[in-house]
């Protein structure tokens, strides 16, 4: 029988950061993704970001080499998180920020992974199911929507939704995305529905914005990154 993840119910209702981002580069989707986790003890509370990408383009995860053959039609970058390979052209997506201080920063990363996913597929006007598997992640160069694994969303066996996840001293930075268009309206009525969230619009700081350019320049539009990273 697969393991079984406890629900996430807060007791009480809490307080969300929302950020809805305009479409932008690929180097600046995950450049502001990783600016918003250096701030998130700063902050003090979780912070749902939507965005979306201003053209065709591929996310990668982190141990992945370079998905050369995609980069002539896709704008290629490598994500601070696993996983696979993640076309983003109809897709939806969307980032979840975790302070250290938070509970979900403390659970184990499967349980967490689970907890979010509740939401999302409570954003679906028929929420899907979430996928059971052994625990553990495929290894190697795969398309992330062509292999469901513990905690994914699926449908009629066709998986929906993916994430991964990256815990550092700062927080916990959830990158997910959804094989389908839904509006942020909709995401933040999941979250509401699954996990007793408010939210507060949150309005992008200078800092965090100048924050985000330097770690363009630096490293999601180098090759150094996105190419060669060892």
């Amino acid at each position: 029988m697969p393991a079984q993840h406890p629900r996430y119910t807060p007791r009480m209702t809490e307080t969300w950061d929302f950020l809805l981002s305009p479409a932008a580069g690929a180097a600046w989707n995950m450049a502001l993704d990783e600016a918003l986790l250096h701030t998130a003890a700063k902050r003090g509370r979780p912070l749902l970001r939507v965005y979306a990408w201003e053209k065709p383009s591929v996310s990668f995860g982190y141990f992945l080499k370079f998905p050369a053959p995609l980069a002539n039609a896709y704008d290629a970058v490598r994500r601070p998180t696993g996983g696979g390979v993640v076309y983003h052209v109809d897709d939806t997506t969307y980032t979840v920020v975790v302070p250290p201080a938070h509970a979900l920063y403390a659970m184990k990363t499967a349980d967490a992974y689970c907890a979010l996913h509740q939401a999302v597929a409570a954003a679906f006007q028929s929420p899907p199911a979430l996928h059971h598997a052994p625990l553990h992640s495929p290894r190697g160069s795969y398309e992330c929507f062509q292999r469901p694994v513990h905690g994914d969303i699926v449908a009629d066996g066709r998986k929906l939704a993916g994430g991964a996840q990256r815990r550092t001293r700062s927080g916990l930075l959830h990158q997910g995305s959804i094989a389908a268009k839904l509006s942020a309206k909709q995401i933040k009525h999941g979250f509401q529905e699954a996990l007793r969230v408010e939210f507060q619009t949150y309005k992008l700081p200078d800092t965090e914005r100048t924050q985000a350019e330097k770690l363009v320049r630096e490293k999601y539009a180098t090759d150094a990154w996105n190419r060669y990273l060892r």
